[in-house]
């Protein structure tokens, strides 16, 4: 199923009762039956995306974020610090597959990773200036 479950699409199965026009927004999405679990299942999903998401409006370099609770009146009194790591750029996924097929299985061998990254960034770079 490589359909998107899109909000559109979650309100058609949430509110699906097994008889699906041409016009349905969750026509291929659909399946025949038990169409109370699927309209139970949308709307949980819908009420979690509507929550707020703790890396909601975070900088996109941000790699830790402090989520504080008060009771209004006084300062903090409950927090927590979630960590998360930023996805590879395509040119370091190359550069740690270049130096795991040449090395093997690699333990915290971070040079040669990022000499390698460097030489396509600058291979990049020269590619651009010719074009």
């Amino acid at each position: 199923m490589n359909e998107e479950l899109t909000r559109e699409v979650l309100e058609a199965l949430g509110s699906c009762m097994n008889a699906c026009g041409d016009d349905c927004k969750a026509r291929g999405v659909c399946l025949p039956g038990h169409s109370y679990v699927r309209r139970k299942l949308a709307t949980a999903l819908l009420e979690e995306r509507a929550k707020p998401k703790v890396w909601g409006g975070a900088p996109e370099w941000a790699t830790n974020g402090r989520v504080y609770w008060t009771n209004g009146f006084d300062k903090e009194m409950y927090s927590k610090l979630y960590t998360r790591e930023l996805p590879k750029t395509r040119t370091r996924q190359i550069a740690e597959n270049i130096v795991h097929g040449i090395n093997g299985e690699t333990h915290g061998e971070t040079k040669d990773i990022e000499y390698v990254e460097g030489v396509l960034k600058r291979y990049a770079e020269e590619l651009k200036g010719e074009a």
